[in-house]
């Protein structure tokens, strides 16, 4: 692992993330003292999420036409200034809906932006044998920042004073830049050429192309998908169960959620120690037959603790799930096409979030609370199956690295062939 250039990736990542997290907060607080609409708030979640469906495959392409770190730094920087006019605006007492719509929407442009470069930029910086490691830092990062940190800190300060916590995430985001401005990678080979709009709808197209024919980073992106689908359909109205049946209070559910958050952290930090004593494919495979598991367990016995386990023990799951995906990801797709391929994934993942929770609400509302963890805990239990037979020769090819196609190429059917026999 690169000793100087690595540690800075990392810094950058807390930074953005805790302003994240601070900023997760404190702008849907800022809705609630705006509006008691509560479609209105809801609609500032959309807000956030759209920018995957609308340009993730497009940023992807760009992101593999440029050096990841400079898309990463530009990305911060039009947030600070985004986030900087809110705290101006708020200092002013200038607020409402639709410009907190319109902030959210840029905002997530610039998250979809710089999460995606952040994936590409790690095996420019990192040896090969120290992906899982270097990817677990970064998720811990994500994690304790979302999660942890940002949150508690912004409700602090958006309590103190509205300002406040935009004021800190801009100035997170500034120091991120900094950090960022001092590396350099190379600049990617064999540029395509041509008006930039038809190259980039080219290069998304040739991207979605390389995916669907190599089956096992294929088979990885549909099986996130579907992971967070069925997940997201029991989170989405798991404080319905908590208020309700389990009768949770307020300040308890938080202090539930804030508990099971330390287990995505702990899974993060654990992948490293775990690849060094099981198979990849197994700690996959395991990761979804452990949130069928929790799943099952919290249908059949709705406590508070039981509640906290299962949060944090789906929390610790994804964790590994996520660093074992992104790392294959990294290995295995060529250089100029991981822009586009990661682009792909994230936005799979995000039409799973509210598509899973919406279905969740159906589920819940037709046959009562605890029917979305029965249905989750059944289908991912069929997944954890299906997935282990789909990739029962797949097992070797997390330590090699598919053979790259040429600039400009999206690689054939034979190299996608190639990576389920590899050793």
């Amino acid at each position: 692992m690169t000793d100087t250039v690595f540690p800075r990736v990392v810094a950058a990542a807390a930074l953005s993330n805790i302003g994240d997290g601070v900023r997760m907060v404190a702008l849907p607080l800022l809705a609630a003292a705006t509006t008691r609409d509560p479609f209105a708030v809801s609609a500032l979640t959309a807000c956030a999420y759209l920018p995957w469906f609308l340009f993730g495959l497009p940023i992807g392409s760009l992101v593999d036409r440029s050096r990841p770190e400079t898309f990463m730094a530009w990305a911060n920087t039009a947030r600070t200034l985004l986030l900087a006019g809110l705290s101006l605006a708020l200092l002013a007492d200038v607020r409402s809906m639709l410009l907190l719509y319109v902030l959210a929407f840029l905002l997530g442009i610039g998250e979809a932006a710089y999460d995606n470069a952040a994936q590409s930029l790690v095996p420019s910086v990192v040896a090969d044998e120290h992906l899982e490691k270097a990817n677990s830092a970064l998720i811990t990062a994500e994690r304790v920042g979302q999660d942890l940190a940002g949150p508690a800190v912004g409700g602090l300060l958006f309590a103190a004073s509205p300002v406040l916590p935009f004021g800190l995430n801009a100035v997170a985001m500034a120091l991120g830049v900094l950090l960022l401005t001092r590396i350099r990678t190379a600049a990617p080979q064999g540029r395509a050429r041509g008006p930039v709009v038809r190259t980039v709808v080219t290069d998304a197209a040739a991207g979605m192309r390389w995916l669907w024919r190599a089956r096992p980073i294929r088979t990885i992106v549909l099986t996130g998908t579907a992971l967070t689908f069925f997940t997201m359909a029991w989170e989405a109205t798991l404080v319905l169960l908590a208020r309700g049946p389990m009768e949770i209070s307020e300040t308890g559910y938080g202090v539930m959620l804030a508990v099971g958050a330390i287990g995505g952290v702990a899974g993060s930090l654990a992948t490293p120690v775990l690849v060094r004593r099981f198979e990849r494919r197994a700690l996959q495979t395991g990761a979804i037959a452990a949130t069928a598991a929790f799943d099952l367990a919290l249908a059949a016995y709705p406590h508070p603790g039981l509640a906290a386990l299962a949060w944090g023990g789906t929390g610790a799951a994804f964790a590994v799930w996520n660093v074992l995906s992104v790392t294959l990801r990294q290995r295995l797709v060529p250089g100029e096409l991981l822009g586009r391929v990661n682009s792909a994934n994230r936005t799979f993942s995000m039409a799973a979030v509210p598509l899973g929770a919406l279905t969740g609400g159906l589920v819940a509302d037709t046959f009562g609370l605890r029917a979305p963890l029965w249905t989750a805990a059944a289908a991912l239990s069929v997944l954890a199956l299906v997935h282990a037979a789909v990739t029962r020769g797949d097992a070797a090819t997390v330590s090699v690295r598919l053979p790259g196609a040429e600039p400009g190429d999206a690689g054939g059917d034979n190299d996608a062939d190639k990576v389920g026999g590899a050793r």
